[in-house]
Formats: C-alpha cells, sequence, structure tokens
C-alpha cells in the first residue's frame, strides 16, 4: 500500500519546504513534489513532521496505576504527537533489574499505541546506595539508558562509577539534578517572591546548578555520555554551554513549563503549578529560551507526571511535584514562544524530534528509508485545553482552560495512519 501525503510544509533535511512525502508499507519510500499514490491526504496548509520524541515521562506502571498507565499516558502522548517515549525507571518495583525491565516489555508489547522505551535505574531502588547491574540492564533493547530522575545521586563517588559503568557498555547517563544538602524540610516552590511573601520553604537554584556542575567535572575526566533532565536555572544553562564548548558528550533538556511559566505565573498557590524543579524567575526563563535558541539545550521534553486527583488536590506544600504535558507541548511552545517569536519553528522541531533522538541513538528522521513515523499538525486550529479533552488519566496540568493554536490532524506511527 503507497499513500502520499501531498501539499503539505514538510519539515524535510532541517528546514519547512513544500513537498509531498510518500508512504509504502511501514517506510517513507520518496520526499519530493507532485507525488502519486492509492491514496494520498491533502496536507495543504498543514506542517509534516517527524514524531515528537520525548525522553522524559512517567507512565506509573507498574505500581502506581492509579495515577496513570501504559495506556493511557502513551494515548496522551500518541494525542500530542508524539511517536517515541522514555520512561523513568522510579516505578513499583522500580526499573533496577532485568525481571522488572522484561516485565514492563510485555506491558508495553501489550498496550502502548507508540513506541514506547524506559531508562534503567542508575542505583537499585533508587536509593543511591549501590549500582545497579548494568551490564544485564543495557542489554534489553528497551533500555535506551541510566537514570535515577526523582533524587539526585547524591555520593560523587557513586556517580563517577555510574559514568564509568556507563561509558563502558556506551550507554548514557540521564541526570535528575538535585542536591540534597540545599533543601529544607517542606520546599515547595522556588525560592523567591512567591515564597517569601506566602511563607513558604523556597528550593534554591543551587540545589539543581552544584550536582549540574559536579556532574559535568566528572564527565570532562570520563568522558562518558551524559544528558541532564529539566533544566531550569541560568546557572545550568551556564555550565552546559562550557561543557559542550570544551566539546564534551553531553547534552541537556529544558521542559515547556519552565520555557512559558514563572512563579509570578502561580495562581492561588494551586498544587498544578508545583513541579521539581520547580517554576523559577524570569531571568532563568529567559536563559532557558537563549539556551534552546544557541543550542546549548538542544531538547525539549515533559517531564509527564499524572497523579490523582485526591493526591494532587492539597496544599501546595503537601501536594506531590509533578504536571502532565505530553498532549499538549507541541502546541504550547507553537502558542507561546514560536507566534510571540521568542522561538523560531525549525529550532523546536528539531528539539522535540530530531535532536532527543540523537541522544538516546534513536534512528529517527522524515527522510527517505526510514521508519514512517509522522506527525500532522494544523497550526491554524485554536483549541481549549479542557479537563475533558484530556487522555491521560490525570488532570493536574496549570494550563487548563488554556486556549492554544496546533492542533494534530494525522498520528503516523510506522506507517499507519490514524486521523486525529
Amino acid at each position: 500500500m503507497k499513500t502520499v501525503i501531498q501539499n503539505g510544509q514538510v519539515f524535510y533535511q532541517g528546514k519547512i519546504q513544500s513537498l509531498d512525502v510518500e508512504i509504502t508499507d511501514k517506510k517513507i519510500s520518496a520526499v519530493g513534489k507532485h507525488l502519486e499514490g492509492e491514496h494520498t491526504i491533502d496536507a495543504k496548509g498543514l506542517l509534516v513532521i517527524p514524531g515528537l520524541v520525548d525522553l522524559h515521562v512517567h507512565l506509573r506502571e507498574p505500581g502506581f496505576e492509579h495515577k496513570g498507565t501504559i495506556k493511557t499516558e502513551t494515548l496522551s502522548a500518541k494525542h500530542g504527537g508524539y511517536s517515541h517515549i522514555v520512561a523513568m525507571a522510579n516505578t513499583l518495583p522500580c526499573m533496577d533489574n532485568m525481571e522488572t525491565i522484561a516485565d514492563f516489555k510485555q506491558r508495553v508489547a501489550k498496550d502502548s499505541c507508540i513506541h514506547t522505551y524506559t531508562y534503567s535505574a542508575i542505583t537499585k531502588g533508587l536509593k543511591g546506595k549501590e549500582l545497579v547491574d548494568f551490564k544485564a540492564n543495557h542489554q534489553s533493547d528497551i533500555v535506551m539508558g541510566f537514570s535515577d530522575d526523582g533524587k539526585g545521586v547524591q555520593s560523587q563517588d557513586m556517580m563517577e562509577q555510574a559514568m564509568k559503568e556507563a561509558k563502558k557498555y556506551e550507554s548514557i547517563i540521564v541526570a535528575h539534578c538535585e542536591d540534597e544538602s540545599e533543601l529544607q524540610p517542606g520546599a515547595c516552590i522556588n525560592l523567591g517572591r512567591v515564597s517569601k511573601e506566602n511563607h513558604l520553604v523556597g528550593i534554591n537554584n543551587a540545589s539543581e546548578y552544584k550536582q549540574a556542575s559536579r556532574d559535568l567535572k566528572l564527565v570532562e575526566k570520563i568522558h562518558n555520555r551524559y544528558h541532564i533532565c529539566h533544566i531550569s536555572t541560568k546557572e545550568t544553562v551556564q555550565a552546559l554551554k562550557e561543557a559542550k564548548a570544551k566539546g564534551l558528550p553531553v547534552s541537556g533538556e529544558a521542559c515547556p513549563h519552565h520555557l512559558i511559566l514563572t512563579e509570578d505565573n502561580i495562581k492561588n498557590l494551586n498544587p498544578n503549578y508545583k513541579m521539581n524543579p520547580p517554576l523559577r524567575s524570569k531571568e532563568d526563563l529567559n536563559a532557558l529560551i537563549e539556551g534552546i535558541k544557541d543550542g546549548t539545550v538542544s531538547c525539549i521534553s515533559t517531564d509527564h507526571a499524572p497523579h490523582a486527583f485526591e493526591e494532587k488536590n492539597k496544599p501546595i506544600d503537601q501536594a506531590p511535584f509533578g504536571i502532565i504535558g505530553n498532549q499538549h507541548a507541541f502546541s504550547l511552545m507553537y502558542t507561546y514562544l514560536i507566534k510571540k517569536g521568542l522561538l523560531d519553528l525549525e529550532t523546536v522541531i528539531k528539539a522535540m524530534t530530531i535532536q532527543p533522538a540523537k541522544v538516546i541513538g534513536l534512528d529517527h528522521d522524515l527522510a527517505v528509508g526510514k521508519d514512517a513515523n509522522i506527525a500532522i499538525f494544523d497550526l491554524n486550529a485554536k483549541y481549549m485545553i479542557t479537563e475533558e479533552s484530556l487522555y491521560s488519566k490525570a488532570k493536574n496540568t496549570p494550563f487548563l482552560n488554556t486556549e492554544c493554536y496546533g492542533l494534530l490532524k494525522y498520528s503516523i506511527i510506522d506507517g499507519k495512519i490514524e486521523e486525529m
């Protein structure tokens, strides 16, 4: 079966061009002008891009199915234009052994509607005390790297050992950078005006950048692949920039909420504005945008983190950290950053598709011979994010009742076309 996507604005070879895309079976078989096929999609006025890639999601299964499941959270991602996602290891049981990873792989085969991978934990139980069996866990083709996300690895010696192990197997450390010695009990939002005015315990910038800087110094010594999760501070951006200037094999990601919102956007201490790292200052947000612009921060990930309503619906200092984000990430980036001229469309597409794929070694692009994993958006379509429109099991997002541009019209996964 041959299908041709005609008249689209196609992201091809790094820029948007008026082209047709031919799909034969599961592959992209041609990209050009005036292509003909048995089946056609008229994409006039639509944006045709590689499927989005999210390096940072929490699917909650196994162990926390009351928050979200592989089925519900991958469906949410699919409706956001994602074709590939990587889940974090903080499940129950934790993804720290071959048996749990094999079980996860079976669950994914049964319930996921997109390409779904996982990270192995770095340390057993995410406790920072004992390394997992890197050799064994790396052997599973569903494991894309090693991460203790949700916790920073506190011991420098432990992180150094982990980096050496990851390098041995040509894998990557994906680091949640959080120095717990900088944290006070009950810390819940950024240390700044809002925390002080409301007598809340704040989270300082140093809790992130001190550990990121420590790790980057270790990479200089070990030369292993290393990626920083959910960057939120200007100091972390600067440290990553300096490490990249030295030619080190490092990368980093920012989340849409840290690129769009600051602590000043927190309304009525609503717990849906609580995430870790927290919403920071305008200065930090501007540094992140500049980091995306100049390539220092090469990836945009969501840190999609579903919670049950009764868990999240508590005072902000008692509610758990985390928000959902994968269904609307591209729309939010388009509405609040691209349409406002803060970032250009090609830069955002690269940061949400090809660049994250490269970080974990995925062969993914809109090009002849590649698997046909494609998202087609109508950038002119306006819609409202409502609870009723969410596909996630959870509803915890600060963007409820927000108007957006950029609606997904078609999801193509391995050549299978679905009108959304």
